[in-house]
């Protein structure tokens, strides 16, 4: 039989907002939004009133790295630990010396060798964590980007959903077809594994990080079998530069990393048009970031129907310069949704609370739902199971308990609902995980 959660708002982001009503479900499915005075008690297993409330979808986060989220709090006190700490102190000094420790630059390097030196156990165990404080926030899709399987089977155990996109790096065209090998070979043996919750997409990390041959097998290997492809772009100064000239610092993190310095296809363009040469525009494509893009770069992605992953907080922690909200708004209309990173370049993993750091009134709270929900969603091309609270999808919802004075719109202020649900299984209650 049926449950009811009876609410006094409920927006499933299909441009609907109902008051006084309940959501019914059935197998962990939407059956029906309905009104609380239509319910009769019999019919349900139980009915759950959580009075002067909020129902939302549950949340999508278009770009995370949830494996960096424990890496400030974990020590290094073993043998293998020291070594390997000192190995990456003796390579930043080697091929970083004379960069600022300040710069975007160093501090990737930073973070990439903090987490070289985790244990496996460590760096599964910052992965979890990364998982529930998504979920304490109300987020119950992920997409995640990592060049690492290991966290595959963490992922089919744990409730929510992921979108799992596989970082890839090449410097040659050796490499590139050594780099597309493997990672055909991974995708192909998790596609028979993986659960009903994974999904899996690929992700070439950058322009300057991806050799253009690699660009090229990827774009035929993505339609041949509709995979989805996302890419930062046009996130740090370095980047332009590298475009413009053929070098910048980007090339000392590459040789830090292990990879050989390689050049542009064409010099003097911008990102987007770079993009556009490669031939890697389209549809399924969802870029990063975007703080150095300008309007012509912007219209021309546009165009293209690409998608944008917008990531503002960290943006200015690591950039001091992110793309202005109105310009999202204006070139990627019901084309974008909102991105986190890591705990190690952000404060938190609440998709509100990076909505309210750029917000100021600009979308009201049934836009900021749908930009949370459903359009992040038909991003993913996972609409049809997810991002609104409509018959036969999976109910995956959010409980925000309101004050009596409040209204719907109160969720501009939240940080993160009361209760999470995910197929109809609570999962968070009051801050705390339940699963």
């Amino acid at each position: 039989m049926a449950k009811a959660y009876k609410a006094k708002w409920i927006i499933p982001s299909n441009g609907n907002i109902y008051e006084d009503c309940a959501l019914v479900v059935d197998e962990g499915k939407v059956q029906e939004i309905i009104k609380q005075d239509s319910l009769i008690e019999e019919n349900y297993t139980s009915i759950k009133d959580f009075k002067n409330a909020l129902i939302t979808p549950g949340f999508v986060n278009l770009h995370n790295h949830l494996q960096y989220t424990d890496l400030k709090k974990t020590k290094k006190s073993s043998l293998k630990a020291k070594f390997k700490r000192f190995y990456t102190i003796f390579k930043k000094h080697y091929f970083l010396t004379g960069i600022s420790k300040k710069s975007f630059i160093y501090r990737l390097a930073n973070l990439l060798s903090d987490y070289f030196c985790l244990t496996r156990e460590e760096k599964i165990a910052s992965f979890k964590k990364g998982i529930e404080l998504s979920l304490l926030s109300g987020t119950t899709t992920v997409a995640q980007l990592s060049k690492e399987s290991k966290y595959f089977d963490l992922l089919n155990e744990m409730p929510l959903k992921t979108f799992l996109f596989f970082e890839l790096f090449s410097d040659s065209v050796d490499t590139s077809k050594d780099e597309f090998r493997t990672i055909q070979k991974k995708i192909d043996k998790l596609k028979k594994q993986k659960s009903d919750n994974t999904f899996i997409g690929v992700a070439p990390h950058s322009v300057c990080c991806v050799h253009k041959r690699l660009f090229k097998i990827l774009i035929k290997y993505c339609k041949k079998n509709n995979i989805l492809m996302t890419i930062r772009l046009g996130e740090s100064q370095e980047e332009i530069d590298w475009l413009k000239h053929g070098f910048s610092d980007i090339d000392l993190l590459n040789e830090f990393t292990g990879h050989k310095k390689f050049e542009p296809l064409v010099e003097n363009v911008t990102p987007a048009q770079y993009l556009k040469t490669l031939g890697v525009l389209s549809k399924q494509l969802l870029v990063s970031y975007g703080n150095y893009l300008n309007d012509s770069d912007l219209e021309l992605l546009s165009e293209n129907k690409v998608s944008l992953a917008y990531c503002p907080r960290v943006s200015d922690n690591l950039h001091n310069k992110k793309l202005d909200f109105e310009k999202v708004l204006k070139y990627f209309p019901n084309r974008f949704g909102f991105g986190i990173n890591s705990l190690s370049f952000n404060k938190d993993l609440s998709l509100l609370n990076e909505v309210k750091y750029v917000n100021d009134g600009k979308l009201d709270a049934v836009e900021v739902i749908k930009y949370l929900t459903i359009i992040p969603a038909k991003i993913l091309r996972l609409n049809n199971i997810i991002g609104s609270l409509e018959t036969d999808k999976d109910a995956d919802f959010n409980v925000f308990l309101l004050e009596d004075n409040e209204d719907y719109n109160a969720i501009l202020n939240k940080e993160r609902p009361d209760r999470v649900y995910i197929k109809a299984r609570c999962v968070v209650k009051h801050g705390e995980m339940k699963y």
